[in-house]
């Protein structure tokens, strides 16, 4: 018996419409989970440079033996770029961050002259005139107030995000300096560093955030994230 001829009809129309849409959909959830994976890493990126400039800082002073001053500046943009760098005590705030223009331990925002550079494109460092883009950056998430070690009042972080005058990042034309002791290499003041999540220029509603905690007279650098509640996420804190 002769085997039965094979069908050249081909595909249906429905069924390539059905195709063709499964294949949109996974398009989209693809985009949209790689912009959100960018988005996270871009945060947990400046935050381990900006951690990773504290901690030289700290390394120089047990090094020296003496006080030195970490200094910060500027806008997280091209017109007045952001930056972090350290250097002895002694020397002025205007020095040490002139010197620190040359310094690989140093923290700059990156730029082209008319732009941010793509590294800096998805997150940014809050300043105090900056402050709503963290309001809108932690939209919905999870409340930093309820959260250990901030609902204590005993441990230093409690109501810490209210005293404007402890963000590193003042902003603007303001320079800001804290010191690290050459007697005990611990930092004299508290301060904190806010990053948020960025899209064209502007925070994520409910992005990824993180926040970076120093406290007077300690040596450690407490780092705390939150993975923001868009594209579906926790919007919980935790320590990292």
């Amino acid at each position: 018996m002769p085997p039965p001829a094979r069908s050249n009809s081909g595909y249906s129309l429905v069924e390539l419409l059905v195709v063709l849409t499964i294949v949109g959909v996974l398009a989209v959830v693809g985009v949209v989970t790689m912009v959100g994976d960018r988005s996270s890493t871009s945060v947990r990126s400046v935050m381990d440079e900006i951690e990773g400039t504290l901690a030289s800082a700290s390394k120089f002073t047990v090094a020296t033996g003496t006080d030195v001053r970490v200094c910060t500046h500027g806008d997280w943009a091209p017109a007045n770029p952001m930056i972090l760098a350290y250097g002895n005590a002694a020397l002025p705030i205007a020095t040490v961050l002139a010197n620190g223009a040359t310094q690989t331990e140093s923290f700059r925002v990156a730029t082209n002259g008319t732009g941010l550079l793509r590294e800096h494109l998805g997150a940014a460092v809050v300043t105090n005139d900056r402050s709503a883009d963290w309001d809108t950056a932690v939209a919905g998430s999870q409340a930093l107030s309820s959260v250990a070690p901030f609902n204590d009042a005993t441990t230093g972080f409690k109501d810490l995000l209210a005293n404007a005058s402890q963000n590193l990042f003042q902003g603007g034309l303001t320079d800001n300096a804290v010191l690290v002791s050459g007697a005990n290499k611990r930092f004299t003041t508290t301060f904190f560093v806010q990053v948020v999540a960025m899209r064209g220029g502007a925070p994520i509603p409910g992005g990824p955030t993180g926040l970076l905690v120093v406290l007077a007279n300690g040596a450690s650098i407490y780092k705390f994230y939150n993975p923001g509640v868009a594209n579906g996420n926790s919007g919980q804190w935790r320590r990292i």
